[in-house]
């Protein structure tokens, strides 16, 4: 299928546009990965497939710190592409699967970007008294995230 040059230019100006577009536009990864710089949260509407195109989600990523909620579970708990959100936003630490939301290194690097993300991690890492006071190295005042 032949990229159409208008669609290109559409949806690289117009989340809406992109909404809009055919179902065989919002699976061409051209006609996608335009949208997603032009707005990461367009990740919401692209096709299964492409929700779990590496390249496609970190474009995505890279413009929307809620990006990683439209990705595939695959990569909702591939490490380097949570580490890649995380580092940027912190608080897209909400999307990422359950084991990474347990990870320290992840969980840390988020509270690093955005001290709130804390709200995000596992219960277990809330009640880390170790881990806590780690992080209360990062802002001291992590556990009033925690309270609230």
């Amino acid at each position: 299928m032949a990229t159409d040059k208008s669609i290109l230019e559409d949806v690289s100006n117009s989340v809406e546009a992109f909404v809009n577009a055919s179902p065989e536009n919002r699976d061409d990864e051209k006609i996608v990965l335009a949208a997603v710089k032009y707005s990461g949260s367009s990740l919401e509407y692209v096709s299964k497939r492409l929700q779990d195109n590496e390249k496609i989600v970190k474009a995505a990523i890279n413009e929307d710190q809620d990006a990683l909620g439209y990705a595939s579970e695959r990569l909702r708990s591939d490490k380097a592409i949570v580490m890649a959100a995380v580092k940027l936003w912190g608080v897209s630490l909400e999307y990422a699967s359950d084991e990474l939301r347990n990870d320290k290194t992840i969980v840390m690097t988020a509270i690093k970007a955005r001290s709130s993300s804390i709200t995000y991690a596992s219960d277990e890492l809330k009640s880390d008294k170790a881990f806590l006071k780690a992080a209360s190295k990062v802002d001291s005042d992590i556990l009033e995230y925690l309270a609230s």
